[in-house]
């Protein structure tokens, strides 16, 4: 399957099917040019709102021209520095998208991305990990599970689903952990 005929016939139904939903707030942490974040609007919709956060001015602003081009009114886009920080309310989030991210941060980043997560996702909200890079020293799923568990982020569905990565279309599993 190439990129094109998984943005128009499958994107949006996998996004769905692994729980975003109309009305949604979403942050997607480290979103790059915002494949995901532009999908992601139209699911949630106008009572919805996406946050897209990266630190990658160039990787912003091309989304940034996307959102004006395609008259997108439900996502604001935050640059940060390289500190892991969330510029959002506590508990106002129901799902943080970590899709192709988790390998680029050290560990206390990694830390700092699950403190950030437990304060601003609502009592049910979820972070969605794709697991990207298993094969990379830094990766490994077994830590990222007990990590998730020990800051009470608590694995309850995994899926199998041909995902975006990088400019392919290739088979990833993708977990989500909810906040009690």
């Amino acid at each position: 399957m190439n990129v094109d005929e998984w943005l128009n016939e499958k994107a949006e139904h996998i996004l769905k099917e692994i729980g975003i939903k109309a009305g949604f707030k979403v942050l997607d942490f480290g979103c790059g040019s915002g494949i995901y974040t532009t999908l992601i609007s139209n699911i949630v919709a106008n009572r919805g709102k996406v946050y897209a956060l990266d630190y990658n001015e160039d990787k912003l602003e091309e989304l940034n021209s996307k959102i004006k081009l395609n008259n997108i009114k439900n996502v604001e886009i935050f640059k940060t520095s390289k500190q892991v920080s969330f510029p959002i309310h506590d508990s106002h989030l129901d799902v943080i998208l970590i899709y192709d991210v988790w390998h680029l941060l050290s560990d206390n980043e990694r830390i700092d991305f699950l403190r950030e997560s437990r304060r601003t996702l609502r009592k049910g909200g979820f972070v969605s990990y794709l697991a990207t890079h298993l094969h990379e020293s830094n990766v490994n799923l077994e830590k990222i599970h007990n990590l998730m568990k020990e800051k009470e982020l608590i694995l309850l569905e995994k899926f199998n689903k041909p995902m975006f990565h990088w400019s392919w279309i290739e088979e990833f599993q993708i977990f989500n952990y909810y906040k009690k």
